[in-house]
């Protein structure tokens, strides 16, 4: 069910509520002292707390595809911020569908009501000072990427084309009580207090030469590297490949190490499609997919990145994606596959 009613940006009540949790331990805390690594990979000393589901064996088919059609995708990260700006780029109109999806850190025993609803207002070009409270679609469950949490939830909703009109910027508020902190400090300095926010992206398809598959059901809301550290699964792409094929990735928690202070095991992940070497080291961009590109330097924790993966399907029917951690703990939230 997607809501479309108004709401306000105005946060600062919250703040009295989370001095007031702080004190009588309503959200939990966070600590890094005494652990072997940083939070959020496999050394930082937790368990996962919700078992990561197992991944279907059969090819994933894409929750929409869309027909002569262009994407882009934008990514901003959420923890201890409550509110950010995204950008997308790259959408011709007119707008086909749009869909937002987050990812929040619990510590209850299932995600709480405001988890579940985020505000979405267009600020550039064209300001639109009226804003959508969409309510999402509870797409998944992951296991703690070792923060202490129960789990990470994975939503998605849709967004109104009124709204999500093309390329330019918006801004995402999260519900009051979404986030324990919204004083945008460094997650590696305590308190950590939930829920803990990882981060956001809008996907927005347009019109043109594609053919573009959005998936999620399948793959969505599982974590791995810790300790699983390969995970693989496998799209089934939206058409033919003929002449070009391009590849959003959207995940949470990945950092490059623990705030400024880089620990290069965690910023080691690949990325192979196919049996191509697409991302980190050795592959076609030496980057990482996992280095928490959507909030640098800090607070990190969010990834929205893309590739052409071209020479990795042409010819092919599927999309064999395989991502390989060191010590990272990551969790999956969606793909977006382009193909002509």
């Amino acid at each position: 069910m997607h809501n479309t009613f108004r709401c306000s940006l105005e946060r600062h009540a919250f703040s009295w509520f989370v001095v007031l949790a702080m004190a009588v331990g309503l959200f939990g805390c966070v600590s890094a002292a005494g652990q072997t690594g940083p939070l959020g990979t496999s050394g930082a000393g937790f368990h996962p707390a919700v078992t990561a589901k197992f991944l279907s064996l059969n090819p994933i088919d894409p929750f929409e595809a869309y027909y002569n059609a262009s994407y882009g995708t934008g990514g901003i990260a959420l923890r201890n911020r409550g509110s950010g700006v995204l950008h997308v780029s790259g959408v011709s109109r007119p707008i086909q569908d749009a869909y937002l999806y987050w990812a929040i850190l619990f510590n209850t025993t299932q995600p709480g009501k405001a988890l579940y609803k985020v505000c979405l207002r267009r600020i550039f070009p064209n300001p639109d000072f009226s804003e959508v409270t969409l309510e999402g679609t509870l797409l998944g469950i992951g296991a703690d990427p070792n923060w202490g949490s129960n789990g990470v939830a994975v939503f998605r909703a849709k967004v109104p084309k009124c709204i999500a009109t093309g390329n330019g910027a918006y801004q995402v508020t999260l519900a009051k009580g979404a986030s324990g902190r919204t004083d945008g400090g460094d997650p590696w300095s305590p308190p950590g207090v939930f829920p803990l926010a990882e981060g956001a992206s809008l996907v927005i398809v347009g019109t043109g030469g594609y053919t573009v598959g959005i998936y999620d059901a399948g793959f969505t809301a599982t974590t791995f590297g810790c300790p699983t550290l390969t995970l693989t699964y496998t799209l089934n792409l939206p058409g033919p490949v003929i002449t070009d094929a391009l590849w959003d990735n959207i995940g949470a928690d990945g950092q490059a190490g623990a705030g400024r202070i880089d620990s290069p095991p965690a910023a080691l992940e690949t990325t192979t499609i196919n049996a191509t070497l697409i991302a980190g080291p050795g592959g076609v961009d030496n980057d990482s997919d996992w280095n928490g590109s959507a909030g640098l330097p800090i607070p990190q924790l969010w990834d929205d990145t893309g590739h052409d993966i071209f020479s990795a399907v042409s010819g092919q029917t599927t999309a064999i994606i395989s991502f390989d951690s060191t010590i990272d703990c990551l969790a999956t939230v969606a793909n977006v596959l382009a193909v002509k």
